[in-house]
Order: C-alpha cells, then sequence, then structure tokens
C-alpha cells in the first residue's frame, strides 16, 4: 500500500547498512534494488519490518536475483536513493485516508510551529490519501494535490530524510498549500477574526454548518441542542434515523457512553472510525456529565446505542477545541442522495440546510462516508459500514483459489458495494448506497469503470443477486460480453463470511443461518431464515423461518401493523380478539387483509426472520402504522429488549418441526397466543421484547442441533443484517459454541447488504474453478 512512508524507512535502513541500490514506487506495489549478498539481504529485510511506519503492511515479499549485467553495474555503482515511480500492468492496494497523528497534532497547536492553526496539515503518518488520489502509482502529480506546488521549506522537508514529512505526496504549509474560507447560503464569503470561533458562537445559538472534511461534507449542530437537532431534521429530510455524533476524546465521550477500553481504542486508532456504543442510563449520564447538558432526545430515539466518533482531521480538531462541546456529525447531503464532496454542489444542495457553509479549495477525488464499526464479546471489531479508514478493502483469498482469475461482482442494490478477485486478492470498494438514487448508480458504474481498469486481465465471470429485478442484475444481463454468474443472495451472505473467515475453497461443508429482511430465493419466494448447507461453490436449503404472507408487497415492509396481521391469521387468532389487544388494528381493513392472503391477490410468500420481528415490534407499538427508513420497527424492539435486566425472562416458544418436503421450519404461531395474555397481564413490554429475542435464540439453536443429528459440519456461520442485533448475534453466537459447533461471524466484511460483493465475487470464482476441473452444474 502506497502513501504510507514506507520508501523513507527502506531508504533509511539502506543508508544505515552502507547499500547501495534504490526504491520506487510501482502500479503493482514497491520495488527495491539492492547491491547486497544473501545476509545483508536478511538483515536488511530484518530491520525493515520492524521498523515499519504506523500504517504499512507488507502483504507479501518476493525476492529474486537481478542477472542483467548493465543492471548490476548501475546498482553497484549509485548511492541508495529513492527514485521516480513507475506503472507496469499490474496494480497496488489504493491507500486509506487515517486521522491526523500525535505529531502533527502537536503542531497544529503549537503557536511556535509554521503550521499552528493549519486546517491542512498532514504527514507520511496521516491524512488523505484514498480521497484526493486520481491514479496510481501514488504521487503528488497523481493526486489532487497537484494545483498546490511546495514551497521552498515545504521541499526541504520532503527532500530530507531525517524529517518526518521525508516523501510525504501531500505535505502543505500555509504557504502554499489549500485554503479555508467560510460563506453563507447566499455564497457570500464572510472573513470573521477567527473563523473557528465564530462558528463555535452560532452552534451555541442553534444554528447548522455545512462542513468540507476528507470524503465529503458533514451538517453538524449542537447535540445537546434539542431544536436545532430537530432543525437539522426537518431541513435533511431524515425525521428519525440515528445522528452520528463528535466528542472532543475519549473522556468526553464516557459521559454519554459506555465505553470500554477496547472501544476507545478504536475511536482513538488512525481509522477513527464511528463506533456503536451503549448509552449510559440517564442516572448514570447525569452523575458522569455534572454540569453538562444532557444530549438531545431526538439524536437516536430508536436504538439503545449511539454512534460516536472523534475529530479526525485538522478542520474537526479546530472546530472541537472551539466550541467544547459535542456535536451532531452527519453526512452533507439531502436524505437518499449521496453526500456532497465538491464547493459548486454544496452551495446548491446544501446551503438550504445549512446556516455556513465552511469551505476549502483541496478537491476530493474519491466520496467515501465515515465508516461505521461496534464491538462485540469485549474484543472484535466487526465492520457494519465499510468506509474511511476501512475501506476500500483488500483481503487475501482464502486457501485453494485460483488468484489468476479475475471477477467481477456488481454487489446488492441495497447498501451497494462492488468486489474484484485478482491475483492480489479480494478488493471491496467502499460503500456507495441504495441504487435506486441515480448519484448512487452513477457513483456504482464508475466504480465499476474503475476497477475494470485496475484489473491487468480480461474479467472472466460477472457475478450478481439472482434477483431478476435487481439493478445490478440488470445491469449485468444487458451485456454479452462476459458470462454471467447468478448468485443466490443468502449463498452470497454465507460466501462472504467465509471469505472474511479464511475459511478455505475446499473446507467441508457448513451451516449457515441467514437471517435478513429480504432475498429473492430460487423458488421464487422471498428468503429471510434460511439455514443453508453447503460451501462457496454450491448449497442446499435445509431449514427455514416457515414462510408466511405479505400482504401488500412491499407496503407490508412500510407499514409493520400488515405482517402482524398475516402473522395472526396464519396463527388462526380470531379478528375480534386481535382489534381487543391491538389499538393499531382497530381501523385497519382486516377482512380485506383476509382475503387477499386467501386468494393471493399481492401478497408475496416469504421466510424472513427481519419481518418476523418487523411484527412483534408492530405487536408491541414500535411504528406499527410505518416506517421511515429500513429496520426502524426491529431497531426500536431491540432497544426495548436492551432496556430489561433479562433476569428470570423466560422464552417465548417457536416450534421446530419438520415439514412434507423434510425441510425443518420454525414456526411462530405458538408465541403469538402467549403474547396475547402478556398483553392482558400488563407484563412490561421490555420483557416481552427479551422473551422473544431468547425464543428466536433457543428455537434457532434447536434447529442447529437437530440438524447435526442428521448433517455433518462443524462450523456454524452468522450472517445477514438481522445479525446487526447486537442481543440476538451475541447470545446466539454463545449458544453455537456451548453446542460444540465453531461459529463463525463477521469481522471486515459487513453481515448486511455492503457484504454481498465478497461473496458473490467468492461463489462465481469457486464455480469458474470448478467448471474448469469439470465439475457439475452448482445451485442457480
Amino acid at each position: 500500500m502506497q502513501g504510507v512512508g514506507f520508501r523513507p524507512v527502506v531508504w533509511r535502513v539502506a543508508r544505515s547498512c552502507g547499500l547501495a541500490g534504490q526504491v520506487k514506487n510501482t502500479a503493482g506495489g514497491v520495488e527495491v534494488l539492492l547491491w547486497a549478498d544473501e545476509q545483508q539481504c536478511q538483515v536488511f529485510i530484518q530491520q525493515v519490518s520492524a521498523l515499519l511506519p504506523p500504517q504499512a503492511d507488507i502483504h507479501r515479499l518476493d525476492i529474486e536475483p537481478v542477472n542483467d549485467a548493465q543492471a548490476l553495474d548501475q546498482i553497484s555503482r549509485q548511492v541508495f536513493s529513492i527514485e521516480p515511480s513507475s506503472s507496469s500492468i499490474q496494480h497496488t492496494r489504493m491507500p486509506v485516508d487515517t486521522a491526523t497523528c500525535p505529531d502533527c497534532l502537536q503542531e497544529l497547536f503549537d503557536p511556535d510551529n509554521r503550521r499552528y492553526r493549519y486546517p491542512f496539515i498532514n504527514c507520511t503518518h496521516c491524512g488523505p490519501r484514498y480521497t484526493v488520489i486520481r491514479k496510481l502509482p501514488y504521487d503528488r502529480a497523481s493526486t489532487t494535490l497537484v494545483v498546490f506546488p511546495m514551497c521552498s521549506a515545504c521541499g526541504d522537508e520532503y527532500h530530507n530524510p531525517q524529517h518526518r514529512r521525508f516523501h510525504a505526496q501531500t505535505n502543505v504549509c500555509p504557504e502554499c498549500g489549500p485554503r479555508l474560507w467560510l460563506e453563507n447560503p447566499q455564497a457570500e464569503s464572510i472573513t470573521p477574526e477567527d473563523t473557528f470561533t465564530f462558528l463555535a458562537q452560532r452552534l451555541r445559538q442553534g444554528e447548522i454548518i455545512a462542513l468540507k472534511g476528507l470524503g465529503g461534507f458533514h451538517l453538524c449542530c449542537d447535540a445537546r441542542d434539542e431544536t436545532a437537532v430537530k432543525c437539522l431534521r426537518q431541513r435533511k429530510g431524515r425525521p428519525a434515523k440515528a445522528l452520528a455524533l463528535m466528542f472532543a476524546g475519549t473522556e468526553a465521550a464516557k459521559a454519554y457512553v459506555e465505553l470500554s477500553s477496547t472501544e476507545a481504542d478504536y475511536l482513538s486508532s488512525a481509522q477513527a472510525p464511528i463506533i456503536l456504543c451503549r448509552k449510559r442510563s440517564p442516572l448514570f449520564a447525569n452523575a458522569a456529565a455534572t454540569q453538562q447538558q444532557p444530549l438531545a432526545e431526538s439524536i437516536a430515539p430508536d436504538s439503545h446505542e449511539l454512534g460516536v466518533m472523534l475529530p479526525y482531521t485538522p478542520i474537526h480538531h479546530l472546530l472541537m477545541q472551539a466550541f467544547d462541546g459535542p456535536l451532531v456529525m452527519t453526512s452533507g447531503n439531502p436524505s437518499g442522495q449521496l453526500q456532497v464532496i465538491n464547493n459548486e454542489d454544496a452551495r446548491k444542495a446544501l446551503a438550504p440546510l445549512a446556516d455556513w457553509l465552511l469551505l476549502h479549495d483541496r478537491p476530493i477525488e474519491q466520496r467515501i462516508d465515515d465508516a461505521v464499526v461496534r464491538v462485540v464479546a469485549g474484543k472484535d471489531l466487526q465492520v457494519l459500514r465499510p468506509g474511511r479508514g476501512f475501506a476500500p478493502l483488500y483481503l487475501p483469498l482464502p486457501t485453494g483459489f485460483n488468484p489468476e482469475v479475475p471477477v467481477l461482482a456488481l454487489g446488492g442494490d441495497l447498501k451497494n458495494t462492488l468486489c474484484l478477485s485478482d491475483e492480489q486478492g479480494l478488493h471491496m470498494t467502499p460503500f456507495i448506497g441504495d441504487l435506486a438514487a441515480p448519484d448512487a448508480y452513477q457513483a456504482h458504474r464508475q466504480a465499476r469503470v474503475e476497477l475494470q481498469q485496475e484489473c491487468p486481465a480480461d474479467i472472466a465471470s460477472l457475478a450478481c443477486d439472482a434477483h431478476p429485478n435487481y439493478i445490478s442484475t440488470r445491469q449485468a444481463r444487458s451485456e454479452n460480453s462476459t458470462p454471467i454468474a447468478f448468485v443466490q443472495h443468502h449463498h452470497a451472505h454465507m460466501a462472504s463470511c467465509l471469505v472474511d473467515n479464511a475459511y478455505p475453497l475446499n473446507g467441508p461443508s457448513v451451516l449457515a443461518l441467514c437471517l435478513d429482511g429480504t432475498g429473492y430465493g430460487e423458488d421464487g419466494s422471498l428468503w429471510g431464515g434460511e439455514c443453508l448447507l453447503g460451501d462457496y461453490a454450491n448449497y442446499r436449503r435445509v431449514g427455514q423461518v416457515k414462510p408466511f404472507p405479505l400482504p401488500g408487497g412491499k407496503q407490508a415492509i412500510l407499514q409493520p401493523w400488515r405482517i402482524l396481521a398475516s402473522q395472526l391469521h396464519q396463527a388462526g387468532m380470531d379478528w375480534s380478539d386481535a382489534r381487543t389487544v391491538w389499538s393499531c388494528l382497530g381501523d385497519k381493513p382486516l377482512d380485506t387483509i383476509t382475503a387477499m392472503i386467501d386468494k393471493g391477490v399481492n401478497t408475496p410468500i416469504t421466510s424472513s426472520m427481519g419481518r418476523l420481528f418487523d411484527a412483534m415490534a408492530a405487536a408491541l407499538g414500535c411504528y406499527a402504522e410505518g416506517i421511515s427508513y429500513e429496520g426502524q420497527a426491529a431497531i426500536k424492539l431491540e432497544q426495548l429488549a436492551q432496556s430489561s435486566d433479562c433476569q428470570g425472562v423466560e422464552p417465548y416458544t417457536l416450534q421446530c418441526q419438520q415439514n412434507a418436503q423434510g425441510l425443518l421450519q420454525l414456526e411462530a404461531a405458538p408465541l403469538w397466543y402467549q403474547l396475547v395474555a402478556d398483553l392482558r397481564a400488563s407484563r412490561p413490554r421490555c420483557e416481552i421484547a427479551v422473551a422473544f429475542h431468547l425464543g428466536v435464540i433457543r428455537g434457532l439453536l434447536d434447529m442447529v442441533y437437530r440438524l447435526g443429528q442428521t448433517h455433518p459440519f462443524q462450523h456454524v456461520v452468522l450472517t445477514g443484517g438481522v445479525m446487526q442485533n447486537r442481543f440476538l448475534s451475541e447470545r446466539l453466537e454463545q449458544g453455537i459454541a456451548q453446542l460444540g459447533y465453531t461459529p463463525l461471524c463477521h469481522q471486515r466484511v459487513p453481515c448486511n447488504d455492503a457484504g454481498l460483493s465478497v461473496g458473490q465475487a467468492a461463489v462465481a470464482l469457486a464455480r469458474v474453478q470448478g467448471q474448469q476441473q469439470g465439475e457439475g452444474e452448482p445451485n442457480a
């Protein structure tokens, strides 16, 4: 990976060892020519490995003797040097953007330093990389910084081997680098005595700022001002979905969230992600945040967690120092659109949303969102949204895969990413978004072009979801030049988790619990609660949530009361009884719903675990009438469960039975009668939510146990968007281990649809290799 200060380390080690030669970037990595014997070479490698800069990583090391006499003579005569970069048919890994390092931060606030309070300070250890690179190899001329020629002082640092900015391609200072300025919504420049002091005052008055950062814009406001937060929501068109927060440091964050040492370390890391942390209870928060105003209630109304991050650019550090309090820091875009990355678009799209625009003239070449992660089991990091610091993501191919077969996967339609498989492994793009949005679709197509340009050979297979109406699938079908691999949605989820765990291609079959909202099944129905037995190339369904109707189709997903009505109808419950228990059903056309179900009119069949969660959420009054974002009702249901003690709560009953076709099914009918009794007895909703979660967990573990009696497997994959439910996933993982199986969980590849492209690529690659070896046709 280029752009992390690796070549300067090589230079220093070679010089200290008295070795002749050179080092340079190529499009395939870093090439070192060394005049040395075998022992000197090994010493050189050991010292370079020991002195790697913070963000450097040696992915692969190849050592070859040089046999060209002329080259040998040239190498032996020259003092070791850093040579200009060259290109080749190979490609290397794109460096990621990283947070301001401690050395730069110290300089930023040092009045005697020439970069004092300079908003674009960076060095070889930190700052913009991916977002400013136009092409590889990584040199200043290939970045958006090319329009800022280095001054003599920066040039001296750049050429000084002893300086931290030796060969720092993004090196700038107030004399030669980008500049920052402030505008009002009418695009009029404002020049206050101190920009950040002025903005802090405005934020305290309840105003909203649009701020240009690394990979796009943020919209920010005072996180303690309920009126300001509601105003931001109204302007942005985001009525309820959680908003991310920025704190000045970990101690400030601890006043509002429970922050373990592991979470604090990740929060302060060079990747500086948004971390989902549990909210402190009101009593604890008040005690911990003495003399501090509480956060606005509307920041994350549906969740027991807050998404928190620390400042990661000099601009954010300067603003947080001036404001001295928590800020809402959400993506700069109207809801449903990609975040804005250039000044002109900001003036058009964000001026109606913000009271002030903080702009700069360093162009953003690549858009990227903040990464969203969480820490599970106290130690393991799971990426939920692959963004800044974590993407582009590069994964080695598991053992058994042929790296010489290029495959391109187009991902799904929601939370889209793409993935390229080539000789260096799997390359997944950052999070793009939902392809129904025109700008996201354009970003998807552009990302595809860039990936294909990187690939040194023709694509052997184009992988996509099996859903015939997916935008990405229709795009693949419109082409005739490349063979297409249609990958079933949940098979892709399973394969993505296998890749994430480096599971070998020829490893024994695994059992996968694939739990999500909707995925197109091989029988044409909507899957979402599946037990799959298989490997990368093949699978078969051995278990499922018992299928049930979705009256109204997509409308049922948006109005969870419809799913509740479907579940009650399937359980044989009388409508008159149901209406006495659930007021949300009192004025609904339940007879019409019954007729739709009985006649199969606009009523697709689903086995979705996500939809089952929606039904229970509606039953407990969580957005039964309608949701404003994906998963809202289920997220609220988990919040209820997390607010309970859980002690002594007995699980609800979900029956595990075999159907006529020999498929094991998890049936929810019994729990609805238990629920009615509890509601009539005025049992607390939080206890009911716990009983439901525990019932689902026990039912799934029962399925795993029973399947283990008839099928040979040792590993159980836990995947799909429902696994974002921490209450469910952590207890399910523990239960799997207690049954004697090895649970495989997601880490760097998201369990949600953002990880589909990795799974699609792995499945397609396995099929190509299988066909080359003469194996039979895999599942469609």
